[in-house]
């Protein structure tokens, strides 16, 4: 799954049967929570190069949020960021390094 699957709206609408959704126009509850769909496109779009504070917004969330999903997710989301973090610092390097860029 990319960040081209999760579009903007749709990560951060209400869905169309709530009663928030229908009444207010408010995004419901459940819409600020971080969702398993939301943490794989969070953790997609750290392995494209985005920061967490970009990620998380791209998703809808905090950068806080975030990290206090890392926290209380367990090892097996903490190792998957971590890796998703190192391929997002490949992937800049190697564009640095494709553009003749060697600064950091």
């Amino acid at each position: 799954m990319t960040h081209d699957s999760i579009p903007p709206s749709a990560a951060a609408a209400p869905r169309a049967g709530s009663r928030a959704a229908s009444r207010s126009g408010r995004r419901a509850n459940s819409d600020y929570r971080w969702t398993p769909r939301k943490a794989i496109a969070f953790l997609d779009l750290l392995a494209a190069g985005e920061s967490v504070a970009a990620a998380a917004r791209m998703v809808g969330m905090s950068r806080q949020s975030a990290y206090r999903l890392r926290a209380r997710a367990g090892d097996r989301f903490a190792q998957g960021w971590e890796l998703a973090q190192r391929a997002g610092h490949v992937r800049r390097a190697v564009a640095r390094e494709r553009l003749g860029d060697g600064a950091r």
